[in-house]
């Protein structure tokens, strides 16, 4: 009897194996042979950053407050050790929105979620893939699975499937919203925005980089105070400035199409304008600006994608010889518009200097990023989403795919003189017991930490003292639970770390065991 013919005569016997069947050849392979350990925990493992097996806790995923690059978990893999060397794990997820890195080997990204293939060459071996979540906006928890499927030299395979969990920590803005961009779409002379789809896009990326910025306390501006620069039809040439036609507060962008010899889009603070002021006191941010779209496409005649779905990031990604994703175009040039343009005192003087040279800035990357002639961050990699930054969007270790305001911008954007909301990204690390640990001998005992902020996975652990006999902590939450067989008074302090470089916090804790 054939593979073939095997695979068909169990798929009559059982129509439940179907779906796992059709599940592999999505792949593009049908593991062959026997499995020995199909669907347990077997000998593959699953590790988080900090050596710990995930196998039975699973994957814990953050999808931080707005819509921003998320952060990537480092996954170590430990292949079987009774397997014959070498091996080929291949990985797969079931939500489309999840995606891996393109480290090693590169993964793939469409509807059926990410596909990605390692090898292990002995026993030794320990390959390492990182796993994020494209963001969305509804704010629910979210649970999918992480499978791995081992295959070695004699064709002999193991599957182990690892939960992964979404905490999505989006939350709903209030109203009106502390800083908003109004989009004007009258000084277009293409009949680009005639289209609703394209001004629906423009509206969701201006809304998505306002949702960061705290512009409570601005002074409005009157009808007819504020001037603003607008490019041809032809593009970059003929300027001519116009003046708002309505009072507004936050920030004046004008969305209109060009047609430009070099087939680009462009965006840009107003330097003919004013500087956003509160009480009167300048805080040298423009308060309006333009944002040119090319309408035949991205430095191509192939025209856009148009979408604000998530579930739709992969499908372009931004190269000359395909539909460029609009979403990502018209996030960059607004970018430019708010943030990255010498229309900035401090971004200008940022530029001169060719770096950005910002305390805050400087401690998140560990150093100070360039700025290239265009504006952009060029070889900067946030470290938290493994994303290129602002203008370096075409690298990074991730799914080239549609383009996301990340941790670094936004920090880039506070250095210029934003006030950046308290969104869950920029939460420090912080801790404590929820409640005073008092036990009895003989009797279970419990004791929680709250943790919030900073980068999860935590690992928390006694760094002072002894916890009483027959307790013990978990490394994941900082529990404290078991029987304690000896009463007294306990001093401890547990520490809570959100990296193994970082030194995390100390959580003094007093612990009383009473007879």
């Amino acid at each position: 009897m054939t593979p073939q013919e095997f695979i068909m005569k169990l798929l009559r016997a059982n129509s439940a194996l179907i779906k796992q069947t059709l599940v592999v050849m999505s792949v593009g392979f049908i593991l062959p042979g026997v499995s020995r350990a199909a669907d347990s925990a077997g000998e593959i493992e699953v590790q988080d950053v900090w050596g710990r097996s995930l196998n039975k806790v699973g994957v814990t995923l953050v999808d931080w407050d707005g819509y921003l690059a998320n952060p990537a978990v480092r996954l170590t893999l430990r292949p079987p050790a009774r397997a014959v060397f070498p091996v080929t794990l291949y990985l797969l997820a079931d939500c489309p929105r999840l995606y891996f890195d393109d480290l090693g080997t590169r993964s793939s990204v469409g509807a059926d979620g990410p596909r990605k293939t390692l090898s292990a060459l002995d026993k030794d071996a320990r390959p390492v893939v990182h796993l994020a979540i494209f963001p969305d906006r509804d704010g629910k928890d979210e649970d999918y699975t992480l499978t791995i499927r081992c295959t070695d030299s004699k064709g002999e395979h193991e599957t182990l499937r690892v939960p992964i969990h979404v905490v999505d920590q989006d939350k709903k803005l209030p109203d009106p919203p502390p800083f908003k961009i109004t989009v004007d779409f009258s000084q277009d002379k293409t009949e680009f925005f005639k289209d609703a789809r394209a001004r629906a896009v423009v509206q969701r990326a201006a809304d998505d980089w306002a949702y960061f910025f705290d512009g409570s306390g601005l002074d409005p501006v009157r009808a007819g105070d504020e001037a603003t620069l607008i490019w041809s039809r032809q593009g970059f040439v003929s300027p001519t400035t116009v003046r708002n036609a309505a009072a507004y507060t936050g920030y004046l962008l004008y969305a209109y199409g060009i047609e430009s010899a070099e087939l680009r889009s462009g965006g840009e603070g107003s330097r003919q304008g004013g500087f956003q002021t509160i009480q009167g006191k300048s805080l040298h941010l423009r308060r309006s600006g333009g944002l040119e779209v090319e309408v035949r496409g991205n430095y191509n005649r192939l025209g856009w994608f148009y979408t604000t779905g998530d579930d739709d990031w992969w499908k372009s990604s931004n190269r000359g010889n395909e539909p460029n994703d609009l979403y990502s175009i018209v996030h960059h040039e607004i970018g430019h518009a708010l943030i990255f343009n010498p229309a900035y005192p401090r971004f200008a003087a940022f530029k001169k200097a060719g770096r950005v040279d910002d305390p805050v800035v400087k401690a998140w990357l560990g150093t100070a990023p360039k700025i290239d002639r265009a504006d952009h961050l060029d070889g900067t990699i946030d470290p938290a989403s493994r994303r290129g930054a602002f203008g370096y969007e075409y690298h990074g270790d991730i799914p080239k795919r549609r383009w996301l305001i990340t941790k670094t911008d936004l920090l880039v954007a506070q250095a210029i003189g934003y006030r950046l909301r308290p969104t869950s990204a920029f939460e420090p690390l912080t801790a404590k017991a929820k409640h005073e640990p008092k036990g009895t001998v003989g009797r279970s005992f419990q004791s929680a930490l709250a943790i919030h902020g900073g980068l999860a996975p935590y690992f928390c652990s006694v760094a002072e003292g002894k916890l009483p006999p027959g307790l013990k902590i978990d490394s994941f939450t900082g529990e404290v639970t078991g029987v304690p067989s000896e009463a007294g008074v306990f001093d401890v302090k547990v520490q809570v770390r959100d990296h193994p470089k970082s030194e995390g916090v100390i959580i003094p804790m007093r612990i009383e065991i009473g007879r």
